[in-house]
């Protein structure tokens, strides 16, 4: 599992209201929590190859009404290694959501394609089912 700070959308994390770091294991850990609901967050990483560029930006820069539509459209399926990689952070309950699309290139690593977008409620219900 990947850590919330190294990620590109780090600090879009951090500047977020509704989440907030809290020290565990004595203080050798950090980990980011939804405040709402108290519940943790956690970071997954998939790859898919670049058939899934135009149904993962249509989630992540779609407005509230389009949203379910996109998702219900999206078939793409995870692959071992590919060029894009899509980071998403969500909390254990699904109330919260944040993705963030990239895409393998220069200098051998992934650069972001997308701004974060954020998801909450119903609308982080719904994303959380392509995950």
């Amino acid at each position: 599992m990947a850590n919330f700070n190294k990620l590109p959308m780090g600090q879009a994390l951090l500047n977020n209201n509704n989440l907030t770091v809290k020290s565990i294991f004595f203080g050798l850990k950090k980990q980011l929590v939804y405040v709402p609901t108290g519940s943790p967050v956690k970071v997954i990483k998939k790859n898919y190859n670049s058939d899934a560029i135009a149904p993962l930006r249509r989630i992540i820069e779609n407005d509230s009404k389009g949203l379910a539509s996109a998702v219900k459209a999206f078939k793409s399926q995870t692959k071992p290694l590919g060029n894009l990689e899509l980071d998403i952070c969500v909390s254990e309950d699904k109330n919260f959501v944040a993705l963030q699309l990239l895409q393998f290139g220069e200098e051998y690593a992934y650069h972001p394609i997308t701004e974060v977008a954020f998801y909450e409620g119903d609308q982080a219900h719904l994303v959380s089912t392509i995950l």
